[in-house]
């Protein structure tokens, strides 16, 4: 009796990403997609001003690492620059620093 034979995984010839590097593309999409709904510089340096009058400078992120980025509900999202937190409707200001 003849062992079925195991095919052979040919990593150089698709010519698109597979895998994680696929998944990581996907991500970065989505983020991009998500930044632009809110009209912000994700994963940028920036100072915004918040409505209490607080400015805050670093790199604006999300809160939270969200599996499904296409679900993001724009309207209560909440953001990070460092360890402060706010929502997205409490911003008063927001500027790309170099």
């Amino acid at each position: 009796m003849n062992a079925p034979q195991q095919g052979e995984f040919d990593f150089a010839a698709a010519g698109r990403p597979v895998g994680l590097t696929a998944w990581q593309e996907a991500r970065r999409q989505a983020a991009r997609a998500v930044a632009e709904k809110l009209g912000l510089p994700l994963d940028q340096n920036v100072e915004a001003r918040l409505s209490d009058g607080v400015v805050l400078r670093g790199r604006l992120r999300l809160r939270e690492e969200t599996l499904f980025l296409e679900h993001v509900d724009t309207a209560n999202v909440e953001l990070a620059i460092g360890r402060a937190t706010f929502r997205h409707s409490e911003i008063e200001a927001c500027v790309r620093i170099e």
